[in-house]
């Protein structure tokens, strides 16, 4: 791994200089097999896993340093899979980050993409940090650009906007990076897994968590979540409540909170003032694709990341995406598997036609990735990722080709909250006429 502020030297990629008009000399425009946008989990897999297949690639991460919200996540409980033993976000990324540094990729940190276009088959970049401006191009390009969390304004909370109104990952950034407790009083709107982590981290550092606050009848995290950073630090849990009113002009000082029907509307006559100077805020995530909606790639409305087929790449030729843009994923596991076959296919990546089959999904599925497979180029296994709607027990998944079974498993208990993966061999299975389903029993 080569970190490099802005100029690119890397032998391997074909560099145009002109003559300033001071007559120096310098790089405008530096070439690369592979760019990767995106220095998380899915971003580092993809830059190693298309180094190792021989790609020159280039890493770029718009923050200080690698490893996306890994680096704020303290608590134990990734790695499991990949490595065997369950370690720290941190953890986690420094191995990643380990393995990186053994490659040839080349890595630019701070640094924003001000422009992105695509001319004859090349992905022409206009990049930017603190050194100045320089444009790359590359033959690929893998979107790695993680998740945004949803905000006050998209979860219809009135009131004016004061200081104490904040998102799970911005509170986690303020403990766990900046060493700051932001408040000392507080509410967390929304039990999913990364507000009870965020709950439990504000009581161990001393501020007074007045309840969790769940506008469903059922928590949305994992119960064993809800068990250790709840019940055990003896934080309340509001279910069928949500907050609808924030008071204070320059500091929160208040929070109406409601009792909801089915619906999930607030009922007339049980409101609640609660005293606060803090409400965290975790009522979901959201692929962040702006650059893919700049490149105009088709977005699923089932995941809200790019329709993608078994290889990670977009309906846009030379596009991949990877990691919680293209599907949130809850297994940082899970983001490096998909980085690195998003990487490993868009190393290989050549222009060509493509047999896409859409994959038809029952109404019980909220999520499934990829959405197509492109028959052309079945290569071994396809992993496949999804979601169900709501909470399923003893049900059976099955995996239809032209009618017939290819595969099925048994699942005791599904739930929203959770991201499945299953593994199928769909090699010399489809034709241009074949008609793939997935569905839920």
């Amino acid at each position: 791994m080569k970190c490099l502020p802005l100029l690119l030297t890397e032998r391997n990629t074909r560099k145009k200089t002109n003559k300033t008009k001071k007559g120096l000399r310098k790089i405008t425009v530096s070439r690369f097999g592979v760019t990767v946008i995106g220095g998380g989990a899915a971003g580092i897999a993809a830059a190693i896993a298309a180094s190792i297949d021989g790609a020159s690639v280039l890493l770029i991460e718009r923050n200080t340093r690698l490893g996306g919200i890994l680096k704020q996540c303290i608590h134990d409980g990734f790695g499991y899979e990949r490595y065997g033993e369950k370690i720290t976000g941190p953890e986690y990324a420094f191995r990643d980050i380990s393995t990186l540094e053994q490659t040839n990729v080349v890595v630019m940190l701070q640094t924003t993409i001000l422009d992105i276009v695509r001319n004859d088959n090349v992905f022409q970049m206009n990049l930017c940090n603190r050194h100045g401006t320089v444009i790359v191009e590359s033959k690929s390009v893998v979107l790695a650009t993680g998740f945004r969390e949803k905000t006050a304004a998209q979860f219809n909370i009135h009131g004016t906007r004061p200081t104490g109104v904040m998102t799970a990952c911005t509170a986690q950034y303020y403990l766990n990076i900046m060493g700051q407790l932001p408040m000392q009083r507080c509410a967390v709107l929304g039990s999913d897994d990364i507000g009870l982590i965020v709950a439990r981290r504000l009581a161990i550092e001393g501020a007074k968590v007045v309840g969790v606050y769940e506008p469903s009848g059922k928590p949305a995290g994992l119960l064993k979540n809800v068990s250790e950073h709840i019940f055990d630090y003896e934080i309340p849990l509001y279910l069928n409540h949500t907050v609808t009113r924030t008071f204070g002009s320059q500091r929160l000082r208040a929070i109406e909170l409601s009792r909801v029907d089915k619906e999930k509307t607030p009922i007339r006559g049980s409101e609640n003032i609660e005293q606060c100077d803090g409400l965290i805020l975790s009522v979901g995530l959201i692929p962040e694709n702006e650059l893919a909606e700049k490149l105009n790639v088709p977005i699923s409305g089932m995941t809200d990341g790019p329709i993608c087929d078994q290889n990670n790449m977009t309906l846009v030729d030379g596009i991949f995406s990877c990691g919680s843009a293209m599907h949130i994923m809850h297994k940082a596991e899970y983001a490096s598997e998909s980085g690195e076959i998003a990487g490993r296919s868009a190393s290989r990546y050549m222009s060509r036609e493509r047999g896409l089959i859409e994959i038809e999904t029952s109404k019980e599925l909220l999520t499934v990735t990829p959405q197509c497979i492109d028959y052309e180029m079945l290569f071994g296994e396809t992993v496949m990722y999804f979601r169900v709607k709501g909470e399923r027990k003893d049900a059976t998944l099955r995996v239809m080709v032209d009618g017939r079974e290819v595969f099925s498993h048994f699942y005791e208990i599904l739930r929203p909250a959770l991201t499945e993966r299953i593994q199928i061999n769909l090699t010399g299975t489809l034709t241009s006429e074949s008609k793939v389903s997935i569905r839920l029993e």
